[in-house]
């Protein structure tokens, strides 16, 4: 019975000991070093870039940034507006009337985007160069 008990105590040492040095590894849990997202929302402050939402299409349809340079989205037009990415979902953001949305790009690449509300036709591109 003894030899059972003694069994029992090393293996749940040796339990603990493996569940402490593991939680120990981490695993991002909000450490930083997490990469950058490819594109980021962000306040707005200083941006490279800005366009202009009018009732159904984007002014300039097209702009071009540097990597990690903002682009402001401004709405004026009296409607809601979204920007959100054609391909690949990175970005889906709303633009209502009377605010202003920016996003930061990380990545070199063309984005282009389109208003859910208004369709296809009311679209544009990001492209971001190094």
């Amino acid at each position: 019975m003894k030899m059972r008990s003694r069994t029992w105590l090393s293996g749940s040492a040796f339990l603990f000991l493996s569940l402490f040095l593991l939680a120990s590894c981490g695993g991002g849990g909000g450490s930083g070093n997490a990469p950058p997202s490819i594109v980021q929302g962000v306040a707005c402050g200083t941006a490279s870039a800005t366009v202009d939402a009018l009732v159904s299409s984007f002014t300039p349809t097209e702009v071009t940034i540097r990597v990690n340079q903002i682009v402001q989205w401004n709405n004026s037009s009296g409607v809601n507006h979204t920007v959100t990415r054609t391909t690949g979902g990175t970005f889906d953001v709303a633009l209502n009337n009377n605010t202003s949305v920016c996003l930061k790009f990380n990545e070199v690449g063309g984005y282009d985007y389109y208003c859910t509300i208004h369709g296809l036709t009311m679209d544009g591109l990001v492209t971001v160069i190094p």
